[in-house]
């Protein structure tokens, strides 16, 4: 079975981010049902959000990173 995993990542890895990031979401889940009583329903607590709550935080993210360094520049300039 693991090496059914590595040979399946393997193969994913040339997909979009998109089928990266759901086939990783796939195999967590994959492993959070071999699991038994709290254990199986903390690790299905741990599981990310889907792919598109992803992308939409990772993007408000980067807008917010973005946001900070151009206040930043423009704060050094304005020093100078």
């Amino acid at each position: 079975m693991k090496w059914l995993n590595i040979v399946f990542v393997l193969f994913i890895s040339a997909c979009s981010e998109r089928g990266y990031y759901e086939s990783i979401q796939t195999s967590n889940r994959n492993h959070c049902q071999q699991l038994a009583g709290s254990q199986r329903d903390e690790c299905f607590r741990q599981l990310g959000p889907d792919y598109q709550t992803y992308e939409r935080q990772r993007q408000e993210l980067l807008m917010d990173d973005k946001q900070e360094k151009s206040k930043a520049e423009k704060d050094g300039e304005a020093q100078e």
